[in-house]
């Protein structure tokens, strides 16, 4: 069987009519091109005038978007934005212990970090009269599926960094793992004076940042990106290899509880629901449109409901409701209950009756 090909030699993986059948080796990429991918991820791994002018763009771009909860406009600044680069950077620079890349790379994403989180706080200062709406949120409480995706979207972008005929699908790999968005959010929660949905959204960039990273490392060492060292880079490169792998590692852990904790939440006001409404079918026009769970201000667990009906529920109704959310949660629960009072209609008045006496008819 031939030997494992070097850098310098042919990068397609074929057959080896020499060894056994079915036995394939993979061939690293020639020397050329491993330079023109290197002077490419070096370029785009640093910082510059045009690097701090695009991601104010796509900062501003995105801030806007998630202030107004438009999924098209926050889409356009991901196009823009240009966070990816020193990412890649740092996942070449640990594959070869290039340890000027890897500062370079570092230094270029930390500014940028920076650079976009003071933007969106101060589009945050600039309209605190918006409220926060629901594509703020979303990017507030990562988990392990967030992890995931940028996992596979870190190694994508590496490999088709590498591959010379597949590059354009960096721009795809730049939406699916994105990094001005969470950023920008961060920011304007911060300005908001929501220190834990900030901390959510930055772990969600963290998040983003290290799997990417990580992937994008393994990717290159795979490609035949190997090391040279130099006196002292196999040091530094190990470690930054260890750090970002134990980063990953701990997000893992982390992430996966959260995940555990999301499933279990749904599935949790998914049995409530259900139990609520099935109370709910004694009582015409009355349905449950809203239920969260949270601690109230007694710091007791409890279910918060808002209920369209068109009557008042007496206490005794209010019995029947908690009884069936303990049931379904399995828990002694407080549950709060809003009501938004309906009437339907006709000519000859009102369909359904305005009050229920005594509970359950």
């Amino acid at each position: 069987m031939t030997e494992l090909k070097t850098t310098g030699e042919t990068n397609a993986a074929r057959r080896d009519p020499g060894g056994p059948a079915g036995v394939f080796t993979f061939d690293y990429e020639p020397a050329a091109r491993q330079e023109d991918v290197r002077a490419a991820v070096t370029a785009g791994a640093g910082l510059s005038s045009s690097y701090l002018i695009m991601n104010a763009t796509a900062t501003l771009i995105a801030g806007y978007g998630l202030l107004a909860d438009s999924v098209a406009v926050i889409i356009g600044a991901m196009l823009i934005a240009m966070l990816y680069g020193p990412i890649l950077g740092l996942g070449l620079a640990m594959a070869e212990a290039n340890t000027r890349l890897l500062s370079r790379a570092f230094v270029a994403e930390a500014l940028g970090a920076a650079w976009v989180l003071a933007i969106g706080f101060g589009l945050g200062l600039m309209h605190q009269d918006i409220a926060i709406g629901e594509q703020v949120l979303a990017r507030t409480a990562p988990n392990l599926l967030d992890l995931m995706i940028a996992l596979v979207g870190g190694a994508a972008g590496a490999y088709a960094m590498t591959a010379p005929r597949i590059s354009s699908a960096v721009v795809g790999v730049a939406i699916a793992t994105a990094l001005c968005p969470p950023l920008t959010a961060c920011g304007i929660l911060f300005a908001h004076g929501q220190p834990g949905l900030a901390g959510g959204a930055f772990l969600l960039f963290l998040t983003n940042l290290i799997a990417i990273a990580v992937a994008a490392m393994l990717v290159f060492l795979a490609r035949g990106y190997r090391a040279v060292f130099r006196r002292g880079e196999a040091t530094v490169s190990w470690t930054a290899r260890i750090i970002a792998l134990a980063l990953l590692g701990g997000l893992s852990v982390y992430l996966a509880g959260a995940l555990h904790r999301a499933v279990s939440e749904v599935s949790l006001r998914n049995r409530a629901q259900q139990a609520l409404s099935r109370v709910l079918e004694r009582y015409p026009g009355a349905r449950v449109i809203e239920l969260r769970f949270e601690d109230d201000a007694e710091q007791r667990a409890a279910a918060f409901a808002v209920i369209r009906s068109p009557a008042s529920f007496s206490p005794a109704d209010m019995a029947l409701l908690d009884d069936a959310v303990d049931a379904a949660s399995g828990d002694d629960i407080v549950l709060h209950v809003r009501t938004v009072r309906v009437e339907e209609l006709t000519r000859d008045g009102p369909l359904q009756q305005q009050a229920w006496p005594g509970g359950l008819h």
